[in-house]
């Protein structure tokens, strides 16, 4: 499967990256800077070096691959608020445009805007995560809505916050309010996750929570 993951020079984008080209797919790397690229990259991943908003890099990258995997969320910063919400809807629109379908997203697992949860769970999270840090509510929100509204196979993993340290596996995985979820999931799982999304179809239209 030829894949391509935006975002591959976050922590969380390099263990994708590598993943992906243990299970055999052909993997291009997005980047702004090649530097970020591991030596074991080498002659086995297109790199493609660019900035994440430019729609020159964008509409190569997804007319050259199969399935999109976006982690740039884990880029979010305040010196770029709307990164990821303008490059989301770009991505979205490529993918549309180039006949592309399958879209595999990250995001916070305090992200619940999502009608498998409850109108008065979803009011009462978004307005305490509103007072607590609005600036990623609102582009979390923005992301989901551009996604769950388009045409696409989507899924969005929702990860627990994201800790180092070596695979432990995932334990858990919650799809509804009622799910229990950790409180930490490592990069390098969450990593794997998103990497057995690419040929998985248990998730299509569907954020699942992530934990260890």
């Amino acid at each position: 499967m030829k894949v391509v993951v935006f975002g591959a020079d976050t922590d969380v984008g390099r263990e994708t990256v590598t993943d992906l080209v243990f299970r055999g797919h052909r993997v291009s790397a997005v980047l702004t800077d090649p530097a970020q690229a591991p030596a074991e990259w080498a002659d086995r991943v297109h790199l493609r070096v660019g900035d994440p908003l430019d729609a020159a890099v964008i509409d190569a990258a997804v007319a050259d691959n199969e399935v999109v995997i976006d982690v740039l969320c884990a880029a979010r910063s305040r010196r770029r608020p709307n990164l990821t919400v303008d490059a989301t809807r770009a991505i979205v629109d490529s993918m549309a445009g180039h006949g592309r379908t399958r879209y595999i997203g990250l995001q916070p697992a305090t992200l619940v805007d999502h009608t498998r949860y409850p109108d008065t769970w979803r009011r009462t999270a978004r307005l305490l995560w509103q007072g607590w840090c609005p600036q990623l509510c609102r582009e979390a929100a923005a992301d989901f809505h551009a996604i769950a509204s388009s045409a696409l196979s989507w899924t969005l993993v929702r990860h627990a916050p994201l800790t180092d340290g070596p695979v432990r596996g995932v334990r858990h995985v919650g799809m509804t309010h009622r799910d229990v979820v950790g409180p930490s999931i490592t990069r390098a799982d969450t990593a794997r996750f998103l990497a057995a999304q690419a040929l998985e179809t248990t998730y299509i239209c569907a954020a699942p929570a992530i934990s260890n």
